[in-house]
């Protein structure tokens, strides 16, 4: 009889835990407010710092420029899925073209929304005074599966233009989980760099939010980032010897 007990009450607390936890998720769903895909990328979009320090600080370090522009792109993937499933609203119709405007920097953003289906596909430019434009396009993967979360893949194409002529294309193969409890997407994959001035790059974005990578010229590296998704993202260049360029 103690032993039956016992086995009752302990399938008694895990049946209790269960209906906390739900209570939990089902009180964070209610409490979110529900942001499309479009929306959160919108807005994302126009946090241009980076891009305007790679245009007005950095036009004789190429290398460096390239990394502002990377870490443009890290930022702008990482704010603009953080919160999705939870917190993600009905998608915006196809063909309509969300705009938005900064009211300090006049960058202007506009999200177009493609497809739905089998993709979701948000075709994108901002364009900043007296800075550039960037232009990309994002796929929103499918549902599957990551372990126990459900998992999207969000590749991205984009294509960074400062007013001097300087250009930069980077591709992302990234992933996105939504955490149902904590209500925090885990973001992780690859970003692949290069330029119009030879420099070629790749950062890794690991599974617990750590960057690490690398840029190189003529193959031989010239910088390295580290870093932590939401927190920061640094570039170090290394310095050259006279020749070596």
């Amino acid at each position: 009889m103690i032993t039956i007990l016992g086995k009752a009450t302990t399938g008694g607390i895990i049946a209790l835990a269960s209906l906390a936890l739900g209570g939990i998720v089902g009180a964070r769903y209610l409490s979110t407010r529900k942001v499309s895909a479009a929306e959160r990328l919108c807005d994302a979009l126009l946090d241009t710092e980076p891009l305007r320090k790679a245009a007005r600080d950095l036009a004789d370090k190429p290398e460096s420029r390239l990394a502002e522009c990377a870490t443009y792109m890290v930022e702008l993937c990482y704010r603009s899925t953080d919160g999705w499933g939870l917190g993600t609203g009905a998608n915006d119709p196809v063909g309509y073209t969300r705009l938005k405007t900064h009211k300090y920097t006049q960058g202007a953003a506009s999200v177009l929304t493609e497809a739905h289906v089998p993709d979701h596909v948000l075709n994108y430019t901002v364009t900043i005074p007296d800075i550039g434009e960037v232009r990309g396009v994002r796929r929103h993967g499918t549902l599957a599966l990551d372990g126990l979360l459900p998992a999207y893949a969000v590749p991205e194409t984009a294509q960074i233009s400062l007013q001097d002529g300087y250009t930069a294309q980077i591709e992302s193969d990234l992933h996105v989980t939504e955490a149902f409890v904590t209500g925090k997407a885990r973001l992780y994959g690859v970003l692949t760099l290069r330029d119009s001035e030879g420099n070629v790059g790749r950062l890794n974005v690991g599974s617990d939010g750590v960057i690490h990578g690398t840029i190189a010229q003529h193959a031989r590296i010239v910088g390295r980032f580290d870093g932590r998704l939401g927190e920061s993202v640094q570039f170090k260049p290394y310095q050259l010897e006279a020749g070596d360029n």
